[in-house]
């Protein structure tokens, strides 16, 4: 399984593999982004970086990250080191 900062290698696939971080274009024009976690017949379960809800989409749906996009998701995924006084 890929590190929980992986993304998609550059060779795309019908179903993503488990682990790695999907976009998906929504309706409003931004992006929505989720680690792959399962597969349901059609549907690809989804949890976005740093923890929420879980969602699905239909493999079709979703894309590769761009490298901006593989950035911010390093970012939201990367551990915050504990301050002490």
């Amino acid at each position: 399984m890929p590190d929980r900062n992986s993304c998609p290698s550059l060779v795309q696939t019908a179903v993503p593999d488990l682990g790695t971080y999907m976009a998906m274009d929504t309706v409003e024009g931004s992006s929505r982004f989720g680690r792959v976690t399962a597969w349901d017949g059609d549907l690809v379960h989804l949890v976005p970086p740093g923890g929420g809800a879980e969602w699905t989409a239909a493999p079709t749906a979703l894309r590769r990250p761009n490298e901006e996009e593989c950035a911010r998701i390093r970012v939201l995924t990367s551990p915050v080191p504990t301050v002490t006084p």
